[in-house]
């Protein structure tokens, strides 16, 4: 009897097949109770394979929830009010979260920081980012409505919205609608329309 060998998975076959193992057990242990071990055994390899392309499970999840998590898009709109542009572009990720869950994005935050925190926040402070630039075509939209004076406004106050929305999930571990509305309404929008 001739025993047939598995053969042996490597690039995208193999990460996918990792991926794919991290997502099925983040869905059925959740967060808290899933491990490395448990994914590479659902994966049917070895934890030195899985620890091989990512440190931790925090990046493994990360990394699975961008191939099978809900596409999160942060683009900029043109509602007519400043205010309305600003939650639905910093609203964008507030899906992710609910699918992810309040538990699992705190776990992620914590063990997140440090090294790979940009993970999280991957080039969302570069003056080239596209989260930057998505945030100056919605002030050049209010500039031309009158709502905000873009030569009044200094490059911190630029980046407000940026900063504001890594330091409510820092703090908090989370975000939501509201928190969100009392960001934007308590402090954005007294910043960005002070000149006006």
């Amino acid at each position: 009897m001739t025993i047939k060998k598995t053969p042996r998975r490597r690039g995208k076959e193999l990460e996918n097949a990792l991926l794919t193992a991290a997502w099925e057990e983040f869905q059925e242990k959740g967060y808290n109770k899933m491990t490395m071990e448990g994914i590479a055994a659902r994966a049917h390899t070895t934890k030195t394979v899985l620890y091989r392309r990512w440190p931790k499970k925090s990046v493994v999840l990360i990394m699975a929830f961008r191939k099978f998590g809900p596409e999160i898009r942060m683009e900029p709109t043109d509602t007519g009010s400043l205010r309305q542009d600003l939650f639905n572009l910093l609203s964008g990720p507030i899906k992710g979260f609910k699918v992810l869950g309040e538990e699992t994005i705190r776990g992620l935050v914590a063990e997140q920081i440090g090294d790979h925190i940009s993970d999280l926040f991957e080039g969302m402070m570069t003056p080239e980012s596209n989260f930057r630039k998505r945030i100056l075509v919605i002030l050049k939209q209010a500039e031309k409505r009158g709502e905000v004076n873009l030569s009044q406004l200094s490059d911190r106050a630029i980046t407000l919205p940026i900063l504001m929305y890594i330091d409510e999930v820092l703090t908090t571990g989370f975000l939501t609608d509201e928190s969100l509305k009392e960001i934007i309404d308590d402090i954005l929008i007294p910043v960005l329309t002070k000149g006006e």
